[in-house]
Parts: structure tokens; sequence; C-alpha cells
């Protein structure tokens, strides 16, 4: 009698999948803390799609608040309110998250424009805190387009990875919190379904695949938004149509970044600016460390735009294709100096959202 078969042994967790995690986390904290003496400079870049070059080659600190060497700034120090507040309570929610958020602003040494603006709706009109980011919009005449919901979310997209109906409604939800524009609540649920995608797929993932992933988080969002929004379905619309777009030029050689329309160096449309560039990268640059080099060579907001490309390259390449210097660098940052910033605020709490 021929013996039993052995049953198949069980597999454990995909290793390549686990260093996806990490790597989506730690690429937007590496990319955050290169980009420190190089945010909001015009530099004059090479064209696309040749990849710009410099002496920022390494994390060095600096900037106007003189920063410690891996030291990370507003983008990241948010991602970790957002981290805190999904593991605390297993899923995403607004009030906790913007609670976090306001509980940030005393211990920030820089706050940007429209954050301040939402924290002082928050304080002052006696509307509902939930709320403020919408009235902000509104008096702005729906203009602002800002892209620092889009620079915090990655968070999202990782821990949320294979539910994406509530990896949807949580990136809408938390940019709308400060971020209310259609076009920042759309590209955070289209570039967070493309996180979700890479860290949810194995070793045949093509960084191409991310595409179709991001235009169906994005079809997913702007029926979503349309059905919550109905005062603004229009918006919605339009704002869905544009990031289409942007999806289509980051696959060209050209993303059309030096244009009349849309512009590095200029705030307006700038989460479009910051969406087309990392989709480029991620299609385009040879590496995960070639492509935040490259974003922190052109100038611009280079700490939304390195956080935002570090956290989608990292999602594709893993974690060690960021260098081991930069890492160890952004995990060791004030560690000698205790306090919030690095006891709350820190991007290395970060990593407890990839076992959680």
């Amino acid at each position: 009698m021929p013996p039993p078969q052995r049953r198949p042994a069980l597999k454990g967790p995909d290793p390549l999948l686990a260093q996806r995690r990490r790597g989506a986390l730690l690429g937007m904290a590496v990319g955050n803390a290169l980009s420190v003496p190089t945010a909001h400079r015009p530099f004059m870049a090479v064209p696309f799609p040749k990849q710009a070059e410099g002496p920022y080659m390494k994390l060095m600190g600096g900037g106007p608040h003189e920063l410690r060497r891996g030291q990370v700034t507003e983008e990241v120090q948010l991602a970790a309110c957002l981290g805190h507040s999904l593991r605390a309570i297993r899923r995403y929610d607004a009030a906790d998250a913007l609670r976090r958020y306001r509980a940030w602003q005393p211990h920030a040494f820089d706050v940007s424009e429209p954050l301040k603006e939402v924290f002082e709706d928050c304080q002052t009109s006696g509307f509902p805190p939930l709320g403020a980011g919408r009235r902000v919009w509104l008096r702005a005449y729906r203009k602002p387009a800002d892209p620092g919901s889009l620079a915090r979310t990655a968070p999202l997209g990782v821990y949320l990875a294979g539910d994406a109906h509530a990896l949807t409604q949580a990136s809408l939800e938390d940019s709308a919190l400060t971020h209310f524009d259609p076009r920042c609540q759309l590209a955070c649920a289209a570039f967070n379904a493309a996180i979700g995608h890479a860290v949810t797929h194995g070793a045949g993932l093509k960084a191409a695949d991310l595409i179709p992933a991001a235009e169906s988080g994005l079809l997913l969002a702007g029926a979503a938004l349309g059905r919550s929004a109905s005062d603004y379905v229009q918006e919605v619309s339009f704002a869905a149509s544009l990031l289409r777009e942007d999806l289509a030029l980051a696959q060209q050689e050209d993303p059309m970044l030096y244009g009349p329309e849309l512009h590095l160096h200029r705030p307006l449309h700038a989460v479009r600016v910051a969406f087309r560039l990392a989709f480029w990268e991620l299609l385009h640059a040879p590496s995960a460390e070639a492509a935040l080099l490259d974003v922190v060579h052109r100038g611009g907001d280079t700490e939304a735009h390195a956080t935002i490309t570090g956290a989608l390259v990292g999602a594709f390449h893993g974690e060690q294709a960021l260098p081991e210097e930069w890492r160890k660098q952004v995990l060791e940052a004030l560690a000698t100096v205790k306090g919030p910033l690095w006891e709350v605020y820190h991007p290395r709490h970060l990593l407890a959202l990839t076992h959680a």
C-alpha cells in the first residue's frame, strides 16, 4: 500500500509583500527627509525624461528650521498621526484622525497654510470640526488643490489593502478633513489603490500594473464621491477626468510638468503635479533611489513630491531598494532628543502598521 500523501505545508506571509509594506512607509519617510534642503527651490532641472542631478545625494538635514539629518517634516508627522489612529481603532475614524492632527499642531516646527486655516476654523467657527475642510475650500472659491492630504495618505493604502471599499472611503474622508477639493480626494483614493495593489501582489508584479489599479480606484472613488457630494457632482466628474489625464501623461516620456497648465514650480494644480510626477517616476526611474534623487533635484514642493513618490516607489520596489543608510538615519533621527517628535510623531511608529 503506498504511503499516505503528505499535506502541503502551509505557506507563511510572502516576505516580498512585507518588504513592500515597509517600503511604502519608509519610502515616504526617506523621501521627505532627503528633500529638506531643496524644498521650494526653483531648480533649473533638465527636461524629462533625463534624470535630474545635483549635490543632494544623501540625507543632509538643514533647511529653514535647521533640521537634523534624517528628521522628517509635516507630511510624515501627520502620517504618523494617521498610523496611530489606525492602530488604536483598527479601522479609519475621521473624528479620531482629525483630533490627532490638531493635537500635533502645538508640537510642529512648521504648519502649512492650508492646515492652519482648517485648524483655525475648527477652533473658532463654532461649526462641527469635521466640516472645516469643506468650509475652507468654499471660502477660497473652490480653488485650492494642495498636495498635503496626498502626502500623508499612504498608511491607509498599506493598512487597508485588500478591502477596496474601506480603502476608498477612508481615502476620501481623510482628505476631506483638510483638503476637500475633489481633485485631492480622488487623487488620494487612486494613489492608495495603487499602493494597496502593490503590497498585496507578489513577484510577478510590474510597475505598469499600478496604472490600471489606480484607474480602478479612481473609478470607484468617483462614484462614491459623486453620491456623497452630490452638490459638487460636476467638480467630481471633472476632477476624475483630470486625474485620468495625469495617469495617461505619466506613461509618456515627457509628463508635461514644465508646461503652461501644470508646472513643478507653481502652486496651481499642485496635487495633480505631485500625483503625475509620482507615477512618472514609478514607470521611468531605474530604481527607487534614482526616483527620489530626480524628484529632489527638480525643485518645487519637494517635501510633498518626494514623500508621495517615495511611498509609491517604495511600495513597488520594497524596503531593500531604499539605501540602507537613508533608512537607518531616518529611523534613528532624534533618538537622543526625547519629546513628542520622537515619542509620537516619529516615522518609526509607522512600521507597526505592517504587522498590525
